[in-house]
């Protein structure tokens, strides 16, 4: 019984956090002015933001997304390989996941769309091994705020997904998901940087990881949030310490996913970035470890 006051609890803070967040920022923004996206169509191509005057920005390898969008004309690629670790209740599960796609292309400085793709080996000790895609996932990425240093403003990004059932049996959900995430970040002093991300989605967002046991006949919603701090280590090098938190809502056997992780990212060019990451889990529901390597490349 307490573990489940417990859990209650943590669920409708959660849910707090997640609802009031976003209106409350995005209510400052518009009373400030039209979102940075607005203005988009109306620029020519002289006046878009020139995105190679500073490096790039990968999705990779947080939780927490990029943001800013690419920029205008940009192409970038980003990809990877994960591996995870369970052991509950001694049935242990290990985990592949690769190419870990992400295609993302600028339409304007403060518009992007996207496109994610991944393939997944997953082996349960006690029951078949589950292997295939996640559904495709697309998205638009708009650029709602940037930081300004005469008020508490953020830089901010909403991203609208969307999925398509193409996945394989094990894991699509054989419909068309739909997912929101607000991406806000403020920069404390050169070098640092603290940021979050609030969301949610239907069926677990379309990530394999998050998908229901009968992802075909089970519906449910998924909240998340998620804080990182950024540090500059060196001109090529950056790190980044975070937590973020999934939230079940109408399942029969709720989860509550808890998760610790770090990173690292090497900066080879302006445009192109090598990364490590390393997580544990905090909650029974979560993977005990993870591990991951990557990268991106911007064009």
């Amino acid at each position: 019984m307490l573990k489940e006051a417990c859990l209650s609890t943590y669920r409708h803070l959660a849910v707090a956090v997640i609802l009031g967040a976003p209106l409350v920022m995005a209510t400052s923004a518009a009373a400030q002015g039209l979102f940075e996206f607005c203005d988009d169509f109306a620029k020519t191509a002289d006046e878009q933001r020139d995105p190679y005057e500073e490096r790039l920005e990968t999705e990779r390898h947080d939780f927490t997304q990029s943001a800013v969008t690419v920029g205008y004309r940009v192409v970038q690629v980003e990809s990877g390989y994960s591996y995870f670790y369970k052991d509950a209740d001694d049935e242990i599960e290990s985990a592949h996941t690769t190419p870990e796609l992400l295609l993302r292309v600028g339409l304007t400085e403060d518009i992007e769309f996207r496109v994610r793709w991944n393939y997944a080996w997953i082996f349960p000790e006690a029951e078949p091994d589950a292997v295939g895609s996640e559904d495709l996932r697309y998205a638009l990425k708009l650029q709602m705020t940037r930081e300004e240093e005469c008020c508490w403003r953020p830089t901010s990004a909403l991203e609208v997904r969307g999925t398509a059932p193409t996945g394989g049996e094990e894991f699509t959900t054989d419909g068309v998901e739909f997912s929101l995430d607000y991406i806000y970040q403020w920069q404390l002093r050169e070098g640092i940087t603290v940021a979050g991300s609030t969301g949610f989605g239907t069926n677990g967002f379309g990530d394999i990881g998050f998908v229901a046991e009968e992802p075909q006949s089970d519906n449910f919603t998924a909240l998340s949030q998620s804080a990182v701090v950024g540090l500059e280590l060196s001109e090529q090098n950056t790190m980044y310490l975070e937590w973020y938190g999934i939230f079940s809502h109408g399942l029969d056997d709720e989860f509550v996913v808890s998760v610790f992780n770090i990173g690292i990212d090497h900066y080879a060019t302006e445009d192109f970035v090598i990364d490590l990451r390393a997580g544990v889990g905090l909650t029974d529901d979560s993977d005990d470890f993870f591990v991951g390597i990557g990268g991106g490349r911007r064009f």
